[in-house]
This record gives C-alpha cells, sequence and structure tokens, in this order.
C-alpha cells in the first residue's frame, strides 16, 4: 500500500467535506421543493373545499328564497280566495233581500242597536243611519258587508273621539293623560265618523285578531365572505411636505386675519 502524504490527507479530506456540503445542500433543496410542493398541494385543496362549501351555501340559499316565494304565493292565495268568498257571501245577502233593500238595511241597523247598550249617542247613530239609507244606496250596500257591523261602527266612532280629544288637549297644551278632560265633539263629526266605517275596508275594529300574517323568514346560513387582501401600507410623507403643508396652512389663518381687519 502506497504511502499517503499530510498534503495529500488534507486534499482528501478537504473533498470529502466539499462533497458533504453539496450532498447537504441538495438534501435541503429538495426538502424545502418538497416542502413547497405539499404546501401547494393543500392551499389548492383548501381552495376547492372552500369553493364547494360557498358553492353548497349559495345553493341552501337559492333553496331557501325558493321555498320562501312558495310559502308568500301560497299565502297570498288563501288571502285571495278568502276575499273572493267575502265577495260572494255580500252579493248573496245583497240578492237574497225580499223587498226594497234600503227598508231591510234600516231594519238591520236597528235590529243590531238593539242588542246593544242604549247610550243616547248610538241611538242617534243608529238613526241617522237609517235615514241616510233612504237617499244613499252605497251605504245600504256597505252595510251589508260580512265584515261589517253596528258594534264595530261603535267601537270605531270612539277610536275617533278620543284621537280627537287628544289633538284637542296636545292643541291646548294639555299632556294626554289619565285625566278628566272635558270636550265636546260635534254631533255631525260623530255622524261622519259613523258613515266613514262602513266606506273604511281596513278599520282595524273589523280586522281579525287570530288572522294569518305572512311573515318573511330571513336567511339563517353561514356567511360566505372573500378574503380581503391586505391594505398596501402607504410610505410616511416626507416631513418637509408636512412642513409645507402647516406653513399653507397657518397662511390661510393669517389671510383669514386680515379679512377681518388684522384683530385677534
Amino acid at each position: 500500500m502506497g504511502n499517503f502524504s499530510d498534503d495529500d490527507r488534507m486534499a482528501n479530506g478537504t473533498e470529502l467535506l466539499e462533497l458533504a456540503e453539496e450532498l447537504d445542500d441538495a438534501r435541503q433543496e429538495a426538502e424545502a421543493a418538497d416542502a413547497q410542493a405539499a404546501l401547494e398541494k393543500l392551499s389548492e385543496e383548501t381552495s376547492k373545499e372552500d369553493k364547494k362549501e360557498e358553492k353548497s351555501e349559495e345553493q341552501k340559499r337559492r333553496e331557501h328564497e325558493e321555498a320562501e316565494a312558495k310559502r308568500k304565493a301560497e299565502w297570498e292565495a288563501k288571502q285571495k280566495a278568502k276575499e273572493e268568498e267575502e265577495i260572494f257571501k255580500w252579493e248573496t245577502a245583497i240578492a237574497s233581500i225580499d223587498g226594497p233593500l234600503a227598508e231591510s238595511a234600516m231594519r238591520r241597523v236597528s235590529d243590531e242597536v238593539e242588542w246593544l247598550t242604549h247610550h243616547e249617542l248610538e241611538l242617534s247613530i243608529s238613526e241617522m243611519l237609517q235615514t241616510r239609507c233612504i237617499e244613499d244606496s252605497d251605504l245600504v250596500r256597505q252595510i251589508y258587508h260580512p265584515r261589517k257591523s253596528m258594534l264595530n261602527c261603535f267601537k270605531y266612532v270612539r277610536r275617533k273621539a278620543e284621537e280627537y280629544v287628544k289633538k284637542e288637549m296636545m292643541a291646548n297644551g294639555i299632556e294626554p293623560r289619565n285625566i278628566a278632560y272635558g270636550s265636546a265633539i260635534p254631533q255631525r263629526v260623530c255622524y261622519q265618523w259613523a258613515i266613514d266605517y262602513f266606506f273604511d275596508m281596513d278599520a282595524p275594529e273589523d280586522k281579525d285578531p287570530n288572522e294569518e300574517k305572512f311573515v318573511p323568514k330571513p336567511y339563517t346560513g353561514k356567511t360566505v365572505t372573500t378574503p380581503k387582501k391586505k391594505a398596501e401600507k402607504k410610505k410616511p410623507e416626507p416631513k418637509k411636505e408636512t412642513l409645507k403643508s402647516k406653513s399653507l396652512e397657518n397662511e390661510g389663518q393669517m389671510d383669514m386675519f386680515s379679512m377681518l381687519g388684522g384683530t385677534a
């Protein structure tokens, strides 16, 4: 076997060290490439899952909106059928009257009031309506509407009277409270309220408290949000410009003082 000098040994050691470093560098580069590939794959899979979830959420929202539209359409159909049935009963009641329509309406008003408390105002309103039936055919028809009644008519008049008194109190600077307050409402005004009631198809007194109302149901699913881009940091303005802006601001103040005659 040949003898190696110290220089040969050092040269071989240096080559081995360089080779080891190259292998280590190659290994690190391979690991970095693998890590980058794994990260890109994970990011791609996450993006796919997000898109899938977003698509599913949009589908759920669309299904909810379609269900709400269907529910509203069904409710509107029921309301329309109810209105048509009401009109049918109304026309049937009028068509079935034997004899003059006005006289029948007068008896209807009189019969309903007979079962109520006989206050002077209620009796006078009843007499007024019966007299009005002789000359007002439209009122006669309204009296026969299925939702209209003398009981609700008096409730309507009382509500209008309360509103009238409250407005009068406020006009006189009196805060409406549970205090004794006398007010004389003209009789003709009460009569007009009674007539208005029969033509007011949205009178609260005629509303059925158990009537089904359509209440929209909001979508309560997950809200899909798109990631926002990071706002770029603004570079600080040079101090020179800041000093300049302050100088201009001071100039503006000086101009204002000069306009005021130079007085502080």
